[in-house]
């Protein structure tokens, strides 16, 4: 019995040596690491660092890489990650000389060390980020996607957008409304998504929690809902096209904060690729020509090229803006610079 205990204390001690390292690796500011690693930073996107690597000494000011998003790195010329391991211990390993514990103990130094409040709750949103994770992706059902539902949902939309600077008055003019509770007890804002008739077609909803980055979970669409036969905002921005071009984006937020703006003639495509559907629905409204102002990442960059081919020949004027603020979208950027973009389109 007592053989049998020593084991499973080892064994929890090991995962709970696990959740920590896992917390230090997420807790680091990533610029603040590498600075303190000796690198300096030639580029930084949203979700890259770029530089020349420190470790084997390198100049080539691209040649290394280091994600946020995944807190990983890259040592395009000399493949020093293959050597040390490309996660944020191989790093310091390979930058400082030390081994594994050395790293650990560098690590901890440059976070802090981890209150154990702080360590339990991290623990617990991992162990209920798995779950969700092994879940197949979530459907909301389309039994609430009525005028009357949403009308009761309306009360109840969170601050959410509010604090991603958008104003009331835009979220009431697109219908925004809220307390939908997914069945993993998380609330949710309600987008409503209405076809060319004006007819309510189904929503989209945002999960609210603050830092939910994982794609398939953080927008969820109601059972049944056909994308390629609806091209959002098209209800409105069919009535400014008499003498405009259709300008057309990837996402909701870009429509609302060009609308914010007061260009109106804007449309979203819920993608960076354009179905055969939402083509036919170009073909007969976009009589002027569309405007193709995709996100400035890759798929966007990808989207807008593909439509283009996709376009030649069937609509006589397809324009195209690449945004050069690097993985950014239009909702990103501000008023000046959206209006630089769209000079002569609106």
């Amino acid at each position: 019995m007592a053989v049998t205990m020593m084991k499973t204390n080892s064994n929890n001690d090991k995962e709970d040596f696990r959740f920590m390292l896992e917390r230090l690796k997420e807790s680091i500011d990533p610029r603040y690491l590498l600075e303190s690693l000796g690198f300096v930073s030639s580029r930084e996107t949203g979700k890259e660092i770029r530089g020349a690597c420190k470790i084997h000494g390198g100049d080539n000011r691209t040649s290394f890489r280091f994600n946020k998003d995944t807190r990983t790195w890259v040592c395009f010329s000399h493949r020093c990650h293959e050597v040390f391991g490309n996660d944020i211990i191989g790093l310091i390993k390979g930058c400082m000389g030390v081994d594994f514990m050395d790293a650990v103990r560098h690590l901890k130094s440059v976070t802090g060390e981890l209150g154990t409040g702080d360590y339990l709750e991290h623990k617990r949103k991992k162990e209920q980020e798995a779950f969700v994770k092994s879940r197949k992706r979530l459907q909301a059902r389309s039994s609430i996607v009525t005028e009357e539902c949403l009308t009761q949902f309306k009360p109840f939309r969170s601050p959410y957008f509010l604090h991603q600077g958008f104003s009331k008055e835009i979220l009431n003019f697109f219908e925004i409304a809220g307390g939908y509770t997914d069945s993993y007890g998380y609330i949710r804002d309600i987008i409503p998504i209405r076809d060319v008739k004006s007819s309510l077609v189904g929503y989209s909803m945002r999960d609210i929690r603050e830092g939910v980055e994982d794609d398939d979970f953080k927008y969820v669409h109601t059972t049944g809902f056909d994308k390629d036969k609806v091209i959002y905002n098209l209800h409105n921005a069919k009535n400014y096209l008499k003498d405009k071009p259709l300008i057309i984006v990837e996402g909701f937020k870009s429509v609302w904060r060009l609308h914010e703006i007061g260009i109106k003639n804007v449309v979203a495509v819920m993608g960076a690729h354009i179905t055969p559907g939402q083509r036919n629905l170009l073909f007969s409204y976009a009589q002027k020509g569309v405007v193709l102002f995709f996100d400035g990442d890759g798929p966007g960059i990808a989207g807008t090229v593909r439509t283009v081919e996709e376009l030649r020949g069937k609509i006589d004027d397809v324009f195209t803006i690449f945004i050069t603020e690097e993985g950014k979208d239009p909702a990103d950027l501000d008023e000046k610079t959206l209006m630089t973009y769209l000079d002569g389109y609106i």
